[in-house]
């Protein structure tokens, strides 16, 4: 299955390892379509709302291997830097965050290496997302297939905000830079305290508890599915 076509730039930078980049995101895809039938047979409804995933270009990941003083290499850019390829999650709840981080801790296949909770603990611009680096084991003995894979999970809200952002980054011209800073963080905080409103009339609708906190990371999903433990 080809989820997406690669450009021929990012298909000559990594060479050979264009082929395992795919597949490893074409993997997770595949679990995100199971955690949705889970679910609706669980609890109702699909807690993910769309899916979206890249291979990093070559200019940005030229750009990140400088940064971190790698020589720019598709090895590295494989081993080196762990966002070569990348899925992003987008969920209708922030409680959804952690029911989808839940199953993923849990997928056969998969070897966590890090998380980073950018939803409890935001960067100081305001960003919020959950992030799940993961090594995708395949093919015991060919160590090139183990690919590393960086899993985003963030709402709606959060995702539109973090689109907005990146637009507004690479803006060639900027016209007082501090102001649209500022501003950015204020929507950033507002929409964090819609997702917590909407989280609470969710609650509300199904009959929970309307004031219940919800912390991303720290709390056990009750759904559960069959996949196995997680490698590791």
């Amino acid at each position: 299955m080809n989820y997406f076509k690669i450009p021929q730039s990012t298909a000559v930078f990594y060479g050979e390892y264009t082929e395992y980049l795919r597949n490893a995101i074409e993997y997770v895809i595949a679990q995100t379509q199971i955690i949705s039938s889970c679910c609706v047979k669980n609890i109702g409804r699909d807690p993910i709302e769309n899916i979206k995933f890249r291979i990093k270009s070559p200019e940005s990941m030229k750009e990140k291997l400088e940064s971190h003083g790698y020589e720019i290499s598709a090895e590295n850019a494989v081993y080196k830097v762990y966002d070569a390829a990348g899925v992003r999650i987008v969920t209708s709840f922030l409680e959804d965050v952690e029911v989808v981080a839940d199953f993923i801790r849990n997928i056969h296949g998969l070897k966590i290496i890090e998380e980073k909770d950018y939803i409890n603990h935001p960067k100081i611009n305001g960003y919020r997302s959950y992030h799940i680096i993961c090594e995708v084991l395949s093919e015991p003995g060919n160590n090139k297939n183990h690919i590393y894979i960086e899993i985003q999970i963030r709402t709606i809200a959060m995702d539109t905000w973090a689109s907005v952002e990146h637009q507004m980054k690479y803006k060639k011209i900027v016209v007082d830079e501090q102001l649209i800073v500022e501003e950015l963080k204020r929507c950033a905080d507002e929409l964090a305290a819609v997702d917590l409103s909407l989280q609470r009339l969710s609650k509300v609708i199904s009959g929970g508890t309307e004031n219940e906190d919800f912390v991303c990371g720290r709390r056990e999903s009750n759904v559960r599915c069959g996949y196995g433990n997680s490698a590791s």
